[in-house]
């Protein structure tokens, strides 16, 4: 109804959704304690919290606050995804894996976690796996330049130049300049191949 007021926790959390969307961690990260102060057991405050602390590279509070996400939520995509990826930031690459492959298995029809699972796969060497990994991806999100960017890394760092320029030449097709700093990485890559696009 017009002139009805948002409940004051839920205005402040979409805030701090705000500040983490255009990169201001250190707001968010103001605005989502106070969230958390208030509604303690409200487990998406927590996620975006553990978020804003990991973007500010603040692992151990953010490992604390990834904690408390999943126990009050064991089977909360989200934060499975974002532990995992505090676990990449710890080194903790086989441990990141389960984690994604948890958030995958519960989020069938999001991508986010199936890449970085990938992602997890490849920095173990496990080449094979990681592409296995993405090629499942490219089949449910087919022609997504995020699948087709890290597959093309994947050959990348496995050796086969074939594949990968194949690959990242897709993906400059698909990304069409939608991921700017990816696509100069990649044209990058390919004039050192001498393969440029």
């Amino acid at each position: 109804m017009p002139g009805e007021r948002i409940d004051p926790v839920l205005e402040k959390f979409n805030a701090g959704v705000a500040a983490l969307n255009r990169g201001d961690a250190e707001e968010a990260e103001r605005l989502l304690r106070e969230v958390t102060a208030s509604s303690p057991g409200l487990v998406e405050g927590w996620n975006a919290l553990g978020l804003a602390l990991l973007r500010q590279k603040r692992l151990d509070e953010a490992d604390a606050v990834f904690s408390k996400v999943l126990s009050l939520s064991p089977r909360y995509a989200p934060g499975l995804l974002n532990a995992g990826l505090l676990r990449l930031a710890q080194g903790r690459i086989e441990e990141g894996a389960a984690l994604f492959s948890q958030a995958a298995d519960l989020s069938p029809g999001s991508l986010a976690p199936r890449v970085n699972l990938a992602v997890a796969q490849a920095r173990l060497g496990k080449f094979g796996q990681a592409e296995e990994t993405l090629l499942a991806a490219g089949r449910r999100f087919p022609g997504h330049p995020d699948v087709l960017y890290h597959l093309g890394t994947v050959y990348d760092r496995a050796g086969n130049r074939t594949k990968g320029v194949e690959t990242y030449t897709a993906f400059l097709a698909a990304s069409a300049g939608s991921r700017p700093l990816m696509e100069d990485q990649v044209r990058a890559r390919l004039r050192a191949w001498g393969d440029s696009p």
